[in-house]
């Protein structure tokens, strides 16, 4: 698991939770395929989600996985479960641009119905069509918040809009900003060449 950086607390005005900024490093760098998730993201919430496959289905057995899913299987077994921010692509879709993110990784304690701890990046991006089975790379550069229950549905949507912010804001910084010029990530230029 990345170990933690200092933690910086920030209060946004009139927000009901509380949020921090704390740096991961390392760095987790996770690719997985985009899945569909519970639909709930955009047509619940209005927050489209690039749902990542956690392969729960090989945690006996995990040597059976490639480097990559064992990475975000590690990831989500042994991440505190919450909001993150980093960064993020559809490598293979589309549109391969680098954007934002703001990634819930938990049991979206709000609905019962969650059987496993998912991965459900937000990104900061409107995207012109879907990209299910895409490959999404993505860099978590830190930790936000611990997961939440809300009672009302309303106090979610509030919170994820708050999220989002957050995390925009967050890596606006030089130094998180220039992550998005990462290698880990495809440029366009180098799959030509």
């Amino acid at each position: 698991m990345a170990e933690e950086k200092a933690e910086e607390k920030v209060a946004l005005q009139d927000s009901k939770v509380e949020r921090s900024r704390r740096a991961l490093e390392p760095m987790p760098h996770l690719r997985a395929q985009v899945v569909r998730g519970f639909g709930r993201g955009s047509k619940l919430l209005g927050f489209p989600t690039a749902n990542m496959n956690v392969r729960w289905d090989f945690m006996e057995t995990p040597e059976k996985l490639t480097p990559e899913e064992r990475d975000v299987l590690d990831f989500a077994r042994s991440c505190e479960p919450g909001i993150y921010y980093g960064w993020a692509q559809g490598s293979n879709g589309a549109d391969s641009g680098v954007y934002k993110t703001a990634m819930s990784v938990g049991w979206n304690p709000t609905f019962p119905d969650v059987k496993a701890k998912t991965i459900e990046p937000w990104i900061l991006h409107d995207y012109a069509e879907d990209f299910y089975d895409c490959e999404l790379r993505l860099i978590v550069c830190g930790f936000v918040r611990p997961e939440a229950k809300f009672a009302d549905f309303k106090d979610l949507i509030v919170a994820i809009r708050e999220d989002g912010d957050f995390c925009r804001e967050t890596l606006e910084t030089a130094e998180l900003a220039a992550i998005a010029k990462d290698l880990f990530f495809v440029s366009k230029e180098a799959e030509v060449a």
